[in-house]
């Protein structure tokens, strides 16, 4: 799996984005970078397939509503095959009436030359779903202790 694993498409005034398996500080800067190369090109429409996708931070949030401005007047943004949790993120955000989020079962194909193969796709996919929830456990242990030793103990 790599960090970078995203794959566009253009179509007419639409723009076709693969998200890979996560959408971070470790690859958002490469991200908005290939968006700036589209910067100009009469995107309308910007389509998210986020089929993958098990970890949003911050700054993947930013790129997209970078790219949701600067690529086109009136962009709408669309996420196609959001988890829950993705979901939930934009929601928390207050960025949920901003975008549209549809189920479609035809997903842009994340290496252009035929089907990921669904037992390999799914390993690498409960295997980043599951470091992200351990880092995310581990992050929270380590807050929570923090918050531990600074209480004053009677």
């Amino acid at each position: 799996m790599e960090g970078n694993d995203f794959v566009f498409r253009k179509e007419g005034a639409t723009l076709y984005v693969y998200l890979g398996f996560e959408l971070s500080v470790s690859n958002s800067t490469a991200l908005r970078e290939v968006f700036e190369a589209y910067r100009g090109q009469d995107i309308n429409r910007i389509v998210f397939d986020a089929t993958d996708l098990v970890f949003l931070s911050s700054s993947g949030v930013r790129v997209i509503i970078f790219a949701a401005k600067e690529l086109g007047k009136d962009t709408k943004v669309i996420f196609e095959n959001c988890a829950e949790e993705i979901y939930n993120t934009f929601k928390m955000t207050g960025l949920i009436n901003f975008f549209s989020f549809v189920e479609n079962k035809s997903k842009i194909n994340k290496t252009g030359d035929g089907e990921v193969e669904d037992s390999k796709w799914q390993q690498e996919y409960y295997e980043a779903r599951q470091k992200q929830l351990d880092n995310f456990a581990a992050h929270n242990d380590v807050v929570m202790y923090q918050m531990k030793m600074g209480q004053n103990e009677d």
